[in-house]
């Protein structure tokens, strides 16, 4: 958890140093390229990190043909996805914007690789090793920024190009990571591991897109529907509000890695209560102190001319509390093996964010598009909590005696 407020905070670091030397035009084309990266390098995973995770905690003794063929994978579909993107960099951002955005659209083969290589210290259960890598990819952006400041160069493109630079060290430090718990001796790709791989990410990669777009979207789509001063102002509410997922992204962590290697569904059940119970004493009271500060917290850091994000700020606050809910349920499921589960909810949840954003943003701009994403992370959490307690019912009528006693089957 510590590692995690640690990343977060960097990230708070890194979102003032951009708002404060860019302004909000050039900190919404500074949002707007990151966001399309992640788009790009989420549309390119396949869930290949989610089934390094899985098969990592279930079979540990291949972990070195895990490593291989994942990593063999990532990068072939993040070169298709570079070359094809590359195309449209123009359409999307223009002038000194789009020249950038091309150069960063390189970070997507890094970001994940490395990637699979954090999946995999989690699957295995090197939490050490996984908060590292972590901590130096988020260090990454403020050392990015802050040594294109200390170059002189003011600018979205000098910025993105340091930032570009420190991930590729910090690629160099995961596969370092990597390399002292799985012997590069053992690395071999495989035809069969790559199958598996596919498989069960197949099954993930709807609910991860899902996942991703409801996050994303309202700012992908903000890009192109409003001014980019704007998307600054709403970037800076995301990055202020997302400093409460530093907590409920670690519970989320910690919960896939032990329900992972549970030894029954019934396990990995208690794993999501502990998890929830611990979300629910730690978040609540940060997300109330967060609101009440909100407007003297972001005038103070980012700076008079972001004062329109504290509204939208306080909102996805609330938002965060459902969506950080959602990110432990979902772990658990897929720790479960129950990848396609959560596709369900996270398809709910983007529904609501696809048919409610195009209405919603012309009226009320960036405070529509925060209800929007409270609304989307709302719909996903109940669909969470159906497909639970289906499935806790599910378990109950596998044996005749928990149907009359409503003792767990599995603990009979």
């Amino acid at each position: 958890m510590a590692a995690n407020v640690a990343g977060m905070g960097m990230a708070g670091v890194a979102s003032v140093l951009a708002a404060r030397l860019l302004g909000p035009q050039g900190r919404g084309q500074f949002a707007a390229i990151i966001v399309w990266a992640s788009l790009a390098a989420a549309l390119g995973d396949l869930g290949i990190s989610q089934s390094c995770s899985y098969y990592s905690a279930r079979r540990p003794q291949e972990a070195g043909r895990i490593a291989a063929t994942s990593i063999t994978l990532s990068i072939t579909a993040a070169a298709v996805l570079v070359a094809l993107l590359q195309f449209f960099g123009g359409r999307i951002f223009g002038g000194e914007a789009a020249a950038a955005a091309k150069l960063y659209l390189f970070s997507v083969p890094i970001s994940m690789a490395v990637t699979c290589l954090t999946a995999m210290m989690l699957g295995l259960g090197y939490f050490g090793r996984f908060n590292l890598i972590k901590t130096v990819q988020a260090a990454g952006y403020v050392a990015g920024i802050g040594s294109a400041w200390a170059a002189g160069s003011m600018r979205v493109g000098g910025m993105l190009t340091g930032i570009l630079v420190f991930q590729a060290l910090g690629g160099l430090v995961a596969l370092g990571c990597a390399a002292t718990v799985i012997p590069l001796a053992t690395w071999r790709v495989s035809v069969a591991m790559s199958r598996e791989l596919l498989s069960y990410g197949i099954r993930t990669y709807a609910g991860n897109l899902c996942w991703l777009a409801n996050g994303r979207l309202d700012q992908a789509l903000l890009a192109w529907l409003v001014p980019m001063q704007e998307l600054g102002i709403y970037a800076v509410a995301v990055s202020y509000s997302g400093l409460q997922f530093g907590v409920s992204g670690a519970i989320a962590t910690v919960a896939f890695s032990r329900a992972a290697r549970a030894s029954s569904s019934e396990a990995r059940r208690q794993e999501l209560w502990r998890g929830l119970n611990l979300f629910t004493v730690l978040t609540l009271p940060l997300a109330a102190v967060m609101a009440l500060l909100a407007r003297s917290a972001i005038t103070a850091v980012y700076g008079v001319a972001f004062a329109g994000a504290c509204t939208p700020a306080c909102i996805l606050l609330l938002g965060g509390l459902f969506l950080g809910a959602n990110y432990v349920s979902s772990n658990c499921m897929r720790a479960d093996g129950r990848p396609g589960s959560p596709v369900l909810a996270e398809a709910g949840g983007l529904v609501v964010t696809v048919l409610a954003l195009p209405f919603v943003l012309p009226r009320w701009g960036i405070t529509g598009a925060a209800w929007v994403s409270a609304a989307s992370y709302a719909a996903t959490a109940a669909i969470l909590a159906v497909l639970w307690m289906l499935h806790g019912k599910a378990l109950r009528a596998q044996c005749p005696i928990a149907r009359e006693s409503g003792i767990p089957s599995e603990a009979l």
